[in-house]
Parts: structure tokens; sequence; C-alpha cells
């Protein structure tokens, strides 16, 4: 539209030069003169003046008009530029905040341990790791229908249809269990709050046990009842079932242990101690919303084209480590962050792009082709990754 406009206005100005040039050279040919006997024949200027302002100035005054409209149309979208800058590059500032604000006290190597800044994400991304081992190693079953639920299984093969055919669903769950028990924790609020949100989707009998044995791992500073854990962990799948199984039973007294095994009552469920996955809602909660909104903002900014948008994502990109882009990636495959790409917010504009992560390549500096066996490209497979670049 822009360079319709401008092209109109020079033409205009071309036009009336040409007509000027034209009507100047015919003026001199047929011997007409605005000056004669040395004195100014005003009849003859008057009409010459008459002509360059009633026909060749309308060009002009076309021409001038349309470029104060193009500057006027310029400056505003310049305003609107700085306007978004000031607060993307405010968000980007928040972003920073939120970072080296971040802090977590842990028990680790025979001490505590405070952990600040990317630290702490690089801690909470190693504890997802270890909770997803513990998930997959419980959950051993190879049919979907022992962990989801039909109606839940079915809206998984809608997003695994959108988004990529080779996505394993038992995966997905596992992720989704082992992301969400990290993020909210296994203490009293939390696990209801985990219960609320997987009830419909997840089959019970499968989730209400994992829960169980996953609330059974204490926080390491209690060194005896971690032993026990450690114990119960490096059991043959079998064995580790039949304990759970034991204990979950007697969940409602256990105070009784006479009739439990030994390891069983090792265990002392009737005592209370601090459960090792604490949660971190109250830390990556605000983090990951204000991320979203950040990217949100720019993805719906109407006055940036896909290319200036893309500049200003990498910009923030660049901001990213690589530990807090691989929990971006799993955060964004679990239903606490699927509105990222796989369950996206409706846009009333359906020219802009709903799928953010790919978009921005977000996960896009993540080392290898997986974490711990999880395949990025199996989630994201039009993701400009990094790494693939390399080997070309």
């Amino acid at each position: 539209m822009t360079k319709s406009i401008s092209k109109l206005a020079w033409a205009f100005l071309i036009l009336g030069i040409i007509t000027l040039v034209f009507f100047l050279s015919k003026s001199s040919i047929d011997g007409f003169g605005v000056f004669t006997s040395n004195k100014t024949d005003y009849t003859t200027t008057g009409q010459f003046g008459d002509f360059v302002g009633g026909v060749i100035g309308t060009f002009f005054a076309l021409a001038g008009t349309l470029l104060i409209y193009l500057s006027f149309k310029a400056q505003t979208k310049e305003n609107k530029r700085n306007a978004f800058e000031s607060s993307f590059f405010e968000m980007m500032r928040i972003y920073r905040e939120n970072i080296n604000e971040l802090r977590y006290r842990k028990y680790k190597l025979d001490d505590y341990l405070v952990y600040e800044n990317r630290q702490v994400i690089r801690e909470i991304f190693n504890e997802f790791i270890e909770c997803y081992r513990e998930v997959r190693k419980f959950s051993n079953s190879t049919k979907t229908e022992d962990y989801l639920t039909p109606k839940y299984i079915e809206k998984l093969k809608k997003i695994k249809k959108d988004i990529n055919p080779k996505i394993n669903l038992i995966e997905l769950a596992r992720i989704d269990i082992a992301y969400s028990i990290v993020f909210y924790g296994i203490g009293v609020e939390g696990e209801s709050i985990i219960r609320k949100n997987i009830q419909k989707k997840y089959n019970s009998v499968y989730y209400y046990k994992l829960l169980y044995w996953m609330k059974m791992k204490p926080k390491k500073s209690n060194t005896e009842r971690y032993d026990n854990w450690k114990k119960a962990r490096d059991l043959n799948l079998k064995d580790l079932h039949k304990l759970v199984d034991e204990l979950y039973a007697n969940r409602n007294h256990p105070e009784k242990i006479e009739q439990l095994s030994d390891l069983a009552k090792e265990f002392k469920m009737n005592l209370d101690y601090e459960k090792y996955y604490g949660g971190h809602q109250f830390r990556l909660g605000h983090f990951f919303r204000h991320l979203f909104q950040s990217y949100k903002y720019l993805n719906n900014h109407k006055d940036l084209t896909e290319k200036e948008k893309y500049a200003y994502g990498k910009m923030y990109r660049a901001q990213l480590s690589t530990y807090e882009q691989a929990l971006l990636f799993i955060n964004s495959i679990s239903t606490i962050g699927m509105k990222w790409e796989f369950t996206p917010e409706k846009q009333s504009d359906p020219s802009i792009k709903t799928n953010l992560i790919t978009t921005y390549n977000l996960i896009k500096n993540l080392p290898g082709e997986h974490l711990f066996g999880i395949r990025y490209k199996t989630y994201y497979k039009d993701v400009e990754y990094e790494s693939l670049e390399q080997l070309k």
C-alpha cells in the first residue's frame, strides 16, 4: 500500500514537470512570449500563471499531499514501534530480573546448598529428569489404556495427528505426570492439585499408586528413610509394585504394621516426613507466565512484519540459557504449558500464528537430539535446531 502511494506521488510530480516543460517548449516554438517591447505583458503572464497554477500546480499539490501523508504514516509507524520496543525491552528486563531473583536451598552432598539465578533452573530440570526416570520405571505397561482414560486418549490422538503421528502417548503421559509432580510437589496441597488436574485424564488405579510411590521418596537430609527408599527403587519391577501395593493397601491405617513385610515396616509410613518433591510452582509459575505473555505480545503485534517479529523473538531467545530452553520444552508438552503450541489460544485474526515454539525457534539451542530419550524433533519437527545445522 505504502509503495503504491509513493509511486503515485512520484508519478504526479513527474507528470507535472513534463507538462510544464512541454508547455514552455510549445510556447517558445509558437513564438509566444511573456515579455514584449521590454515591457511585461501582464495579460500574458496572468494567463500563464492561471495555466501553471490550475493544471500543473494541481499535479504538484497532489504529489505533495501524498508525500505528506506518507511522512505522517511513517511517523505514526515509528511512534508505534517505539512504544512497542519500550514495552518489549521492559519485558526482557523483567525476565532477567525474574531469573536473578530465583533462590533454592537444597540438601546435597551432605550439606545444604543455596542455588541462585540460572542454577535454580538447572536444578529443577535435573529434578524433572530424576522424577521422569522414576515414573518411567514404575510405569511398565505398554498399553495406552492402562494410563489414560478413553476420552483423553481421543483428545491426545487429535494433537498427535496435528503435530506428529510419531508421538508416543505413553511417553507423553509419563512426561506430563513427572513434570506435574516437580511443578506442584506432592505435599498435601500439591497432591490435591495434581489429583484434580489429572483425575479425568489418567487411569485412577495407575496414578493413585504412582503418586503414593513418589510420595515415599523423602528429602535426602532424612538419611535413614532415604536409604530405605533407595533400596525400594533398586528392586526389580515386580517386587517394587508388590511393596507399593502392600503399603498402599495399608495407607488408611499406617500404624498397623504387624502384617507388613520387613522392608515395608522400615518405611514407617505412620510418621511425618518431608517429601523430596516439594514443588516449584511459586518459582516457575510466574516465570513461564511472563515468558508466554512476552511472546504473545510480540506475536499479536499488527504493525510488525513476520521478519521483524522473528528478529525481536530471536533477541529475546538469546536471553534463555540451555537449561531454560530445556525446561520450556518440557513445560510446553505437558498439560500445564500446552498452550505454547499443542492447544493454543484461539485468535480472532486467522493470519496470526499460534505455534509459538516453532515460529520463534524457542528451543533451537538444545544440544544433541534428545533429553534422556525424549526426542525434541518428535514434538517439534519444524524447529530449526542448531545441532542439526552444524551437521550440514
